[in-house]
């Protein structure tokens, strides 16, 4: 008796253990197997219960926000947050680790960059980490939302290629990739292959490579019509809140004052600065400085400079110093603090980077300064411009040949 008491009390208390343990596990939820880690893109990220865009938002998670993803299905993957909580998400709102931190870095090396000027957007415009359309989308833009412009970049459309969200796949490996059993041979022996056939006589001709233009009426060879590569023209900004990332220039617009904007003559305006004040009848104007670009997907950041000035007699803004044809490059630079306004600008002339200083006493601008200018690797990330090949020296002979043509 005293046995069967020992045994019955066991079993009551691995019953009780069964029960607590069944429990713990209602009150904790079912047991996930993480098989990756991520984190939320977006300012504000709906977390669904189902695949189905249709269904109900489970909760939102903020951007930065780390989930552990524990299921996969296509581009759709089943996270787990802080609370056990579970849900569905595109993966393409989702950012690695390494991202995030790149992103810290590039937040606080840009922090004090100079703006090029602040823009604001029409429609929602993403915001992507890297000077990629396809590239991961972190943030949005939202309609009249303000931020500064840091940088530009003029790049080739390609496929994304960066940083990727490491996802353990244990899945079973579809049938087309499984091995296939071999087949038996057939009894009767397929017939024998046909000869090898000869090589053409005109084979070099039908192997030559060089393409031969086609030619108009008066001999001369028409304009190729193959298709060219897809450029992209990405501006690098930076929010109220200190975000840095790059959105696509052709959806933003710089906050110029319509007074000034429409002698734009066609070309987009890059960059615009004020270069003081005036007071006119109680109101107070700018004196405004921009840099343009005419051509779409140029290989430089401007090719026009434009200062303007409000003259309170006429009260209109008028030219006080324009440049054309230039090859400039970002950043340009002004300085408020001294007795005259000055402004620098870095252009390519004679195959060479050079940094004009200028000054601006209210009417008038003055060069002051024309040096080379090397520019430093945290600048490249700013501008379109590639660095430029070492300068060829030329020997004072071959300079004088040139200004005498039958010496050559």
């Amino acid at each position: 008796m005293l046995q069967l008491a020992r045994v019955s009390s066991f079993v009551i208390f691995a019953l009780l253990l069964t029960l607590l343990s069944c429990k713990k596990q209602e009150k904790e939820g079912p047991v996930y197997r993480v098989i990756g880690e991520a984190f939320a893109g977006p300012n504000e990220l709906p977390i669904r219960q189902e695949l189905s865009l249709r269904s109900p938002v489970v909760t939102t998670v903020k951007h930065g926000d780390r989930l552990e993803i524990v299921d996969r299905r296509r581009r759709y993957v089943q996270v787990r947050l802080k609370n056990n909580m579970v849900g569905w998400v595109d993966l393409r709102l989702l950012i690695s680790a390494k991202q995030m931190d790149e992103l810290e870095a590039m937040s606080k090396k840009y922090k004090d960059t100079p703006a090029l000027g602040r823009a604001t957007v029409f429609d929602v415009l993403n915001v992507h980490t890297d000077p990629n359309r396809y590239s991961p989308t972190f943030l949005q833009i939202q309609e009249k939302e303000h931020f500064d412009v840091i940088g530009h970049r003029v790049v080739v459309r390609v496929p994304y290629q960066g940083e990727t969200i490491d996802i353990e796949d244990d899945r079973p490996t579809p049938i087309s990739q499984r091995k296939r059993s071999t087949k038996k041979p057939p009894k009767i022996e397929p017939p024998p292959a046909p000869p090898t056939p000869k090589v053409p006589e005109n084979w070099l001709e039908m192997s030559r490579t060089t393409v031969v233009p086609e030619l108009d009426k008066k001999g001369n060879p028409k304009p190729s019509t193959a298709p060219t590569q897809q450029m992209d023209d990405l501006s690098l900004i930076r929010t109220k809140d200190g975000k840095v990332g790059w959105v696509l220039t052709n959806g933003l617009f710089l906050e110029v004052p319509d007074d000034v904007a429409q002698y734009a003559e066609g070309s987009r305006i890059t960059s615009y600065f004020s270069m003081g004040e005036v007071m006119d009848e109680d109101r107070k104007h700018n004196h405004w400085l921009w840099t343009t670009q005419s051509q779409r997907y140029a290989p430089t950041d401007f090719d026009g400079l434009r200062l303007f000035t409000y003259n309170t007699r006429r009260h209109r803004y008028e030219t006080a110093y324009r440049e054309r044809n230039l090859r400039g490059f970002f950043p340009a630079t002004t300085d408020l603090s001294k007795p005259r306004p000055e402004f620098k600008i870095i252009v390519e002339e004679e195959g060479q980077l050079v940094q004009k200083h200028y000054a601006f006493d209210g009417t008038r601008v003055k060069l002051l300064s024309k040096q080379p200018y090397e520019r430093p690797k945290d600048e490249e990330l700013l501008t379109t411009g590639a660095p430029l090949p070492p300068k060829e020296e030329v020997s004072w002979l071959n300079r004088f040949k040139k200004l005498i043509p039958w010496l050559n």
